[in-house]
C-alpha cells in the first residue's frame, strides 16, 4: 500500500503505518497555521475566531482531533458548541451493555472531558468569556453516518444559525480512514458551503493507516490525503496537561471495565498506546479547507486554467500591467500566483515580489517559469499574511474563492499592510462560477468600502474587471508633472 491510501477495511487496531521519526519529520515540516500566533506565554491565539462549532462523530473526537482548536477559542472568549453526532453506543456489544446505559456513560465522559479544557480560558488577556461552550446530542446510530450525511449536514447548518457569523466548523477530515469519521468531513464539506462557513478538519485515525509524505514536495503518488494544507497549531504546557486531564476522563475507552470493546482482542481497550501516541502530539495537526482541491488541479495539469495557452488569459495579464498607476514597486505580494504567469511579468516592475499559494505543485511549476532572484514563492495561504509594508498587492482570481471571514480577514490585512501611496490591484472573471463567493461585482464593491481608500482606476469587459485601489493619493499625472 502507498503513501497515502486508506486501507480498506480499518477497525483501528492495526500498528500505525507512521512510525515516530516519519511523524516528527513531518511535523517539523508542517507550518504555523497563520490565524493566529503564539503570545507571549507561548499559547497560540486566533486572531479572526467569531465562533467554533466543533462536529464529533462519537464522544471523545472532540478531544483527541480538536483539544487545540477548543482551547484557542475558549481562550479567545469565542462561543464553542459541540455537536455530539452519535452516543458512541457501537463501542461496546450490548451483550455486555446496553445501548442507554453505554449512552449515558459516554455523554458523561464527554461532559468531564471538556470541563477539563474549560479551564483554559482563564488568565488570557482579552478572554471574557462570554459565551462559553455548550454540548449538543444528535443521537444517530453509531457506525451508520454513512447513511445520514444529509441529515448531518442539515444538523450542522441548523446549530450555525445559533452561532456568530464566521463561526469555523471543526470536523474530522474526509479522508480520517474511520466510515463516521469521513462521513462527518462530508457533511461538513457540504454544510460549510452551503452556509459559506470556514472549515477546518481534523485527523484522529488518519495515522494509523497512512503514511505522510516524507518531504515537503508533492507525493509521486497521488494522495487523497491534502498533505499540502496541514497546518499545525502547537500544544503548549498548560493545554497539554489539559488536554491529558480530558483524555483521561474517557474511561470506557481507555480500559476494558464495560467488557472487551468492539473489534478488540480481550484486554485491550478501545483507545490504545500506539493510537494515543500517534494523536496526542506536541502540535496539532488540522486542515484549513478550501472550496477547491488546488493541489489536485495543479497535480493533474501543469496548467489548469490554459493562461500560457489562451489569447483571453494573455490580454488580462498585460491589460492587468497597463493598469498599474506606478512605474516601479518596491514590495509587491501576489497571494494565489498558480503557475506564475503573472508573477513573470510583475518581476521586472518590483523590487521584490512574494508569491505564494497553497499547492506546492503550483509553486514547482511556477519557480520554472520565474528565476528571477527578487521573486520568493513561498507555500501558504491566504491567512499566512506578510508583516512588511506592501507597496502593491495583487489579488487576480482569488477572492471568490474565499469564505466571509478569510475575505473580510483579507480586506483588514490589506488596509493595515498597504502603505501610503501603495496599491491594491484586482482582477477577477465576470461569468458564472459554481465554486464562487461572491461576484466580481460584489469584490469591486468591497474594495471600494475599504475606509481611507479610493479608486485609481478600472477597466471592465463582458469578461472581466480590473480595478486599481488604495489609499487616496495623486494620479499618475499629477505625480510626475501636474502641480
Amino acid at each position: 500500500m502507498e503513501p497515502g491510501e486508506t486501507a480498506p477495511t480499518f477497525h483501528g487496531t492495526q500498528t500505525p503505518r507512521s512510525a515516530a521519526v516519519a511523524l516528527q519529520d513531518f511535523d517539523a515540516r508542517v507550518p504555523l497555521w497563520g490565524i493566529g500566533e503564539l503570545d507571549d506565554a507561548g499559547r497560540w491565539i486566533p486572531h479572526h475566531l467569531p465562533g467554533l462549532l466543533v462536529v464529533a462523530p462519537h464522544p471523545d473526537d472532540e478531544v483527541l482531533g480538536a483539544a487545540a482548536l477548543i482551547a484557542a477559542a475558549l481562550r479567545g472568549g469565542s462561543p464553542v458548541t459541540i455537536l455530539a453526532a452519535t452516543d458512541g453506543t457501537g463501542s461496546h456489544p450490548p451483550s455486555t451493555i446496553s445501548a442507554d446505559q453505554l449512552a449515558e456513560i459516554r455523554t458523561a465522559e464527554s461532559e468531564a472531558a471538556l470541563g477539563e479544557l474549560r479551564s483554559l480560558s482563564s488568565g488570557v488577556p482579552g478572554s471574557d468569556d462570554r459565551a462559553g461552550m455548550e454540548r449538543l446530542r444528535l443521537r444517530l446510530p453509531d457506525g451508520e453516518l454513512a447513511a445520514h450525511v444529509g441529515s448531518l449536514s442539515e444538523a450542522i447548518g441548523a446549530a450555525l444559525l445559533h452561532m456568530p457569523r464566521g463561526t469555523f466548523i471543526a470536523a474530522p477530515l474526509s479522508q480520517d480512514g474511520h466510515p463516521d469519521h469521513d462521513a462527518c468531513g462530508e457533511a461538513a464539506t457540504v454544510a460549510a458551503a452551503q452556509k459559506n462557513a470556514p472549515l477546518v478538519q481534523y485527523p484522529v485515525w488518519l495515522w494509523l493507516h497512512n503514511t505522510p509524505p516524507a518531504s515537503s514536495s508533492p507525493p509521486k503518488t497521488p494522495s487523497a490525503v491534502p498533505w499540502a494544507a496541514a497546518r499545525c497549531i502547537p500544544i503548549d504546557a498548560e493545554l497539554a496537561q489539559a488536554r491529558a486531564r480530558a483524555v483521561a476522563a474517557f474511561v470506557s475507552q481507555l480500559g476494558t471495565e464495560l467488557g472487551t470493546p468492539v473489534d478488540r482482542e480481550p484486554g485491550e481497550p478501545v483507545l490504545t498506546a500506539a493510537m494515543l501516541a500517534s494523536v496526542l502530539r506536541d502540535q496539532q495537526i488540522v486542515f484549513p479547507g478550501t472550496p477547491l482541491d488546488f493541489e489536485g488541479l495543479h497535480a493533474e495539469r501543469d496548467d489548469p486554467w490554459a493562461v500560457t495557452s489562451r489569447w483571453y488569459e494573455r490580454r488580462k495579464y498585460a491589460l492587468t500591467m497597463a493598469a498599474l498607476p506606478g512605474e516601479r514597486y518596491r514590495r509587491a505580494f501576489e497571494p494565489g500566483c498558480s503557475i506564475g504567469g503573472l508573477t513573470e511579468l510583475l518581476a521586472p516592475r518590483c523590487d521584490n515580489v512574494l508569491a505564494t499559494d497553497i499547492s506546492g505543485s503550483a509553486l514547482e511549476a511556477a519557480a520554472r517559469r520565474v528565476s528571477a532572484e527578487n521573486v520568493t514563492f513561498r507555500q501558504a495561504s491566504i491567512e499566512e499574511w506578510p508583516e512588511d509594508a506592501l507597496d502593491l498587492i495583487m489579488i487576480s482570481e482569488l477572492a471568490y474563492y474565499l469564505n466571509d471571514s478569510q475575505w473580510s480577514a483579507v480586506l483588514a490585512r490589506a488596509a493595515e499592510t498597504l502603505e501610503p501611496g501603495g496599491h491594491l490591484v484586482s482582477v477577477h472573471w465576470r461569468h458564472e462560477n459554481a465554486e464562487a463567493f461572491r461576484s466580481g461585482e460584489q469584490i469591486r464593491e468591497d474594495l471600494l468600502a475599504v475606509p481611507g481608500w479610493t479608486s485609481h482606476g478600472s477597466y471592465a469587459d463582458l469578461d472581466m474587471l480590473i480595478d486599481v485601489v488604495g489609499p487616496v493619493g495623486p494620479s499618475v499625472a499629477q505625480a510626475e508633472f501636474l502641480d
